[in-house]
């Protein structure tokens, strides 16, 4: 039998042995802190494999109640290192591409490969991909529960119970899942049964840069110790509001320097956008690529700063960029995300401010539906002061 603590303390010391710098190890630590809380909710002190994939299999992040890409790498990759240890007494550093998950029911595994299969065909966003694979996993895993084999005989009761079964701050997630796989199974019945279902969904406040942090990253941008790529980066987030999806994906084709445009895809929505390459960020692109990008063997607009110069590969490395920046500028976190994300919605507020029409932001954004934009509306201070109703006039009595 090998302690929860025990491995977990033998891990980092591996760790360091092995000579990882000191940022990977801060890494592993919080996934320490993290694994052990979840062993603490279990009432778990002893290491199993079966208990190991418990864990890896928690990819839902308890915040949005939606599948987590981040979540899915960190515990899969930190749980192949506890196996290793568990079966061979060393932690394997290797670097192992980890398997998909598939349903337990072996008469559910053909629907589920061939689901999958569509879902390639229909999108090339990966998490979005990732986000339909296990909201139709877990369906499959709750009707194996439930001992139902053949998926022709599936209800309506079959998903009210299935959708009760779930968190709160799941249900959105449960009944997006539910509408594609439904439509995929050809059951427009079923789909019919749950359009009346409409899930609570959270508004949380939009998070943005106040003037004095705009101030203070512009710049901490104009000095010598944020690097030009990063400070291309921050600045392109900031003016366009580009998910980080999409920026690791650039190339350099898609800048029109002669049009000054620069164009692309969107991974989450197949739209097209093209915006206006403005001075500052065509600048401070066009100084990165004379000054600093390496030679890279490839034709990435950002690639990483150490051979062999391959581009980033997910949005952690965009988020690091933008933390390193923030930190040169001295802007606190304090209760934001962080990363693309903080600088899209700045992006988004900053043109509210500016009086710029919501389809005009919208397009620039890339939403397929305006509406979505309504929701930077709640940014602008000033203006919605002026929504607030007087209150001369109203009596002070209070009715028994």
């Amino acid at each position: 039998m090998i302690e929860i603590n025990t491995i977990c303390e033998l891990l980092l010391e591996a760790l360091q042995d092995a000579g990882y710098n000191k940022s990977t190890i801060f890494n592993y630590q919080g996934a320490v802190r993290r694994f052990k809380a979840f062993c603490s909710e279990k009432d778990v002190t002893v290491y199993t494999t079966e208990f190991g994939k418990l864990y890896s299999d928690d990819v839902i992040s308890p915040k949005t109640g939606q599948f987590s890409t981040e979540r899915y790498h960190l515990h899969g990759r930190f749980i192949r290192l506890m196996n290793s240890y568990y079966s061979t007494g060393q932690f394997d550093f290797s670097i192992v591409k980890r398997g998909k998950v598939a349903p337990t029911n072996p008469l559910h595994k053909d629907v589920y490969g061939g689901y999958q299969k569509v879902l390639h065909m229909q999108y090339t966003n990966e998490n979005t991909i990732h986000f339909y694979e296990y909201e139709f996993y877990y369906f499959l895993q709750f009707l194996h529960s439930a001992g139902i084999d053949d998926i022709a005989t599936i209800t309506p009761e079959t998903l009210f119970s299935y959708i009760q079964t779930s968190k709160t701050n799941r249900q959105r997630a449960v009944l997006c899942g539910l509408r594609s796989s439904m439509k995929y199974l050809r059951r427009d019945d079923l789909i019919v049964s749950i359009l009346g279902i409409h899930s609570p969904r959270a508004r949380r406040i939009i998070p943005t840069l106040t003037d004095d942090e705009n101030q203070r990253l512009s710049t901490a941008i104009e000095s010598s110790e944020v690097t030009l790529r990063d400070a291309a980066i921050v600045l392109l987030g900031m003016s366009s509001g580009i998910r980080a999806c999409d920026l690791i994906k650039l190339k350099l084709s898609d800048i029109d320097w002669i049009s000054e445009t620069i164009s692309f895809h969107q991974s989450k929505t197949g739209n097209f956008v093209c915006l206006p390459l403005i001075p500052s960020v065509g600048n401070a692109i066009f100084r990165y690529l004379h000054e600093e990008r390496p030679a890279a063997n490839n034709d990435f607009l950002f690639v990483r700063e150490l051979a062999p110069f391959d581009p980033f590969t997910d949005h952690s490395s965009c988020y690091e960029v933008v933390r390193r920046v923030f930190c040169q500028a001295g802007i606190d976190k304090e209760s934001r995300i962080l990363g693309m994300c903080l600088l899209r919605h700045n992006a988004a507020s900053t043109m509210v401010k500016n009086a710029v029409p919501i389809e005009t932001i919208a397009a620039v954004l890339g939403h397929v539906n305006p509406d979505t934009t309504d929701i930077y509306i709640t940014t602008d201070e000033y203006r919605l002061r002026e929504c607030v109703l007087p209150m001369t006039g109203i009596s002070k009595e209070v009715n028994p």
